[in-house]
């Protein structure tokens, strides 16, 4: 021997161990000098092979044998030949097929062995096992045996990367830990029908892990095949049924939907009992809504005013049995509120409903005196205050007619009590309590009218009285802190233009919700529906119902038509079941009828520029007689532009303060000090004004207000 080694032996060998296994390792050892489980590959064909050979050249070798029994046992097998070489084809393609579940065998073995650290227990691959990749393939483990996802993941890489899917089929790897066996199975591609959105959907909803499992499937298609609805479902849990979530995931499923080819919206229907959503296409909002004619609601008790989203029909329920019994509406000058206000009363007076309104300002609801069904409208403080106490006697006189009857409440007859500007009045009330005459101080203390409105906010549901209530901004001490659960009554909200933080929280229990309403569009805005739930809405525009010829020769023929078309043909009548009531509304409307006969606004003073002889009134005699003719009926002060809480102040704003002589006038804020309970409720306000060393700590009650020389920045629209 030489030690040269023979190249073709060396092939032979590595061939037959590869062909047929070591027969020296005993199936303990493989090729890499580790232990396995499979044993060595023993091939049927060569055998059945040789025979069929055998069997082919029989004759030539019957010529060349002289033994007769050698003859005559060829001649037999010769006449086999066609089955034998049948059965040796069937036998090669087996052990191909055989051989290549051997290879993939020994291979699956080496890769969850390196790839965990464990031999398998047995390793099965199905036989046929596929042409080039395989079909199905069991490795069983031992019992308990470990594998870490990320052991598994690196696993999986590895025999996929063996087995290269094609365009049909593609290989995947599961681990049962419960059978401990690792499952190898070949799986049909199906192709990807699903469209652009539904596949953004899918693909944002498990990157973004808010849902666990989340399944986006179409639920609706129009003619043309467009997919116009999904349902999103999930693994049920917590968050899905909380309103903070579902406005954040609604915004985003919106987004990413992004705009419909139809032109409609997106909005979700939660279904969190059930564990799963739908998106569906909705009209977009209209930027504006005329008063509808016709009853849109046949419910007499329910006073529509707004179209929201999804084409919902928002209403003021105000029937005995509503669990929303008055309506607050928030809104900033020129947002829309007193259009909503004629809304609910008009809608009010062609149900059969009177009404009696409170307008300190004087300009917004005057439209409304002498319509159908109202009894009047206040514009003086002090008789407002009247109005309260004797509102408060109605609901008194009710209660007790319900007792002493023996009846439900449902069967009195209804009333709204409306107060428009709510801040200002009571901003008139306080400064009447501290520069009026002994007289009217003695008066409002004991008619107590902000003690009064909360009792009838409390109260006035089970006596048919309905409450309607404007501000230009909401505030925590709206009704005083001793008026309890007071604002709760208030179960139909509405809210104009964007709120604060504070605002939108006190509101709607939300922060987020009403902060970013497109106040571009007059009349938008955010309302409580049926269900509870606040929604965008378009309130319905009513104008203004004043027929004096300087109104009414300004509105357009269409707007005519729409007060024409509300007009009720009967006037509905007051029933009052307190005489306080009754002669108050008698004394207001004779106080209005005498006012229109005798008043008369003074003219305005035209001042030109001098070189005019026509261009101005003749100049009066004094200083005096010139403030007496510019001085208008109503005090200067009477007509705030604004008052807000005094809990709302912040340090930096410019207020209105009396001074010792009762005169308002402007002070800057210092510092704010408010004081609250412990339920939140605000129990002092305290303001530092002035400047330098000199400041002035003023004390607030939890009602208490302050005047503002502008209206509030903070309520005006964007």
């Amino acid at each position: 021997m030489n030690g040269n080694q023979d190249p073709l032996k060396d092939w032979l060998v590595s061939t037959y161990r590869d062909v047929f296994g070591d027969p020296n390792n005993g199936n303990q050892v493989g090729e890499d000098g580790k232990l396995t489980r499979i044993g060595r590959f023993t091939p049927f064909s060569p055998f059945v092979a040789v025979v069929a050979g055998v069997a082919l050249y029989a004759p030539r070798i019957m010529s060349a044998v002289g033994n007769e029994t050698v003859v005559d046992v060829l001649g037999k097998v010769h006449g086999y030949r066609v089955l034998l070489v049948v059965a040796a084809a069937v036998l090669i393609v087996c052990d191909v097929l055989r051989y290549r579940t051997h290879k993939w065998t020994q291979m699956l073995e080496s890769v969850v062995r390196q790839g965990t650290g464990n031999l398998p227990k047995k390793t099965t691959v199905s036989f046929p096992p596929g042409t080039r990749v395989i079909r199905r393939a069991t490795i069983k483990m031992h019992r308990g045996t470990v594998i870490r996802p990320k052991q598994f993941e690196e696993l999986s890489r590895a025999i996929e990367a063996a087995f290269p899917g094609s365009a049909k089929w593609e290989v995947k790897v599961r681990h049962e830990a419960h059978q401990d066996r690792i499952v190898v199975r070949r799986e049909t591609i199906t192709p990807d029908t699903r469209s652009d959105r539904q596949k953004v959907l899918q693909s944002a909803l498990e990157s973004a892990s808010i849902f666990k499992d989340p399944k986006v499937t179409v639920s609706a298609r129009d003619q043309e095949g467009v997919e116009t609805g999904y349902r999103i479902s999930y693994e049920k849990s917590m968050n899905a049924g909380a309103k903070g979530f579902q406005i954040k995931v609604e915004e985003a499923l919106a987004s990413l939907a992004g705009q419909h080819e139809s032109g409609r919206n997106w909005t979700t229907d939660w279904y969190p009992d059930k564990g799963y959503l739908t998106m569906r296409l909705v009209a977009p909002m209209p930027s504006r809504v005329d008063h509808p004619l016709d009853l849109v609601d046949e419910n007499l008790r329910h006073l529509p005013y707004a179209t929201g989203i999804a084409d919902r029909t928002m209403y003021w329920d105000v029937s005995t049995s509503s669990n929303k019994p008055h309506c607050l509406i928030v809104g900033p000058t020129g947002g829309g509120k007193t259009s909503v206000i004629r809304t609910l009363l008009t809608e009010a007076a062609r149900r059969g409903i009177p009404f009696v309104g409170v307008d300190p300002k004087m300009i917004e609801l005057d439209g409304l005196e002498g319509y159908p069904g109202c009894g009047a409208i206040i514009y003086d403080a002090l008789r407002a205050a009247m109005f309260v106490r004797a509102l408060h006697t109605e609901m008194m006189a009710r209660n007790a007619y319900i007792h002493q009857m023996k009846i439900e409440g449902s069967q009195l007859p209804l009333m709204i009590a409306v107060l428009d500007e709510f801040f200002i009045l009571s901003g008139k009330w306080q400064r009447l309590m501290k520069t009026g005459d002994d007289e009217t101080k003695e008066q409002l203390k004991t008619l107590d009218p902000l003690g009064a409105w909360a009792d009838l906010a409390v109260l006035a549901r089970s006596a048919g009285i309905r409450l309607l209530l404007g501000v230009q901004r909401p505030d925590a001490s709206l009704f005083g802190g001793a008026s309890g659960n007071a604002r709760d009554n208030f179960g139909t909200r509405i809210s104009l233009g964007n709120l604060s933080q504070d605002g939108a929280l006190m509101m709607w229990g939300d922060s987020t919700v009403g902060r970013e309403v497109d106040t571009s569009v007059k009349g938008r805005g955010i309302a409580l529906g049926d269900d509870g739930n606040p929604v965008d809405a378009q309130m319905w525009w009513t104008p203004n119902v004043d027929r004096h010829p300087n109104k009414w020769n300004q509105l357009a023929a269409s707007e005519k038509d729409i007060i024409e078309g509300l007009a009720p043909a009967e006037a509905p009548q007051f029933t009052c079941y307190s005489s306080e009531l009754a002669a108050f509304i008698e004394s207001e409307r004779a106080l209005a009828k005498r006012a229109r006969k005798h008043g008369n606004a003074p003219e305005p003073i035209v001042i030109g520029t001098g070189d005019d002889e026509n261009s101005a009134a003749p100049a009066p005699d004094s200083a005096a007689e010139f403030v007496a003719a510019a001085k208008p009926e109503q005090p200067m002060d009477d007509d705030f532009a604004d008052v807000i809480p005094a809990s709302a102040v912040e340090a930096g704003m410019t207020v209105l303060i009396d001074d010792e002589n009762g005169e308002l006038v402007p002070v800057t804020v210092d510092s704010v000090d408010v004081s609250r309970n412990t339920k939140g409720d605000v129990t002092k306000t305290v303001l530092t004004v002035g400047s330098g060393r000199v400041k002035t700590r003023i004390t607030f009650d939890p009602t208490g207000v302050v005047v503002l020389p502008e209206p509030d920045a903070a309520t005006a629209p964007v």
